[in-house]
């Protein structure tokens, strides 16, 4: 299922199911995408984060059967920032000027 991220709320419920669970996020090879394990029960779900060009309207998408955003894509939300920001910060270095 796909979500559009749009409110601080539905996020906020959907990070305390998160919390309640044992979930364990996984990196794939492939950016802004995740394998978000169950550790109690073991069901694996892959989480992907896109944004959409022509609005930057963000959304994520969850393989699971969820019908509201899922406790998987709020677990692989956090990674997902963090792997962004490492991105802007390794550009960022990059275009520093070198040390004479």
């Amino acid at each position: 299922m796909t979500f559009r991220l749009t409110t601080i709320e539905a996020m906020a419920r959907a990070i305390e199911r998160a919390r309640a669970a044992n979930l364990f996020v996984q990196r794939t090879g492939i950016q802004r995408m995740y394998r978000v394990t169950n550790r109690d029960n073991g069901n694996q779900y892959v989480v992907n984060f896109f944004i959409r060009k022509s609005d930057r309207a963000r959304f994520a998408h969850c393989t699971c059967p969820a019908t509201t955003l899922c406790k998987h894509a709020a677990a692989a939300s956090a990674l997902n920032v963090m792997d962004a920001i490492a991105r802007r910060e390794a550009a960022r270095i990059a275009e520093m000027p070198k040390a004479a």
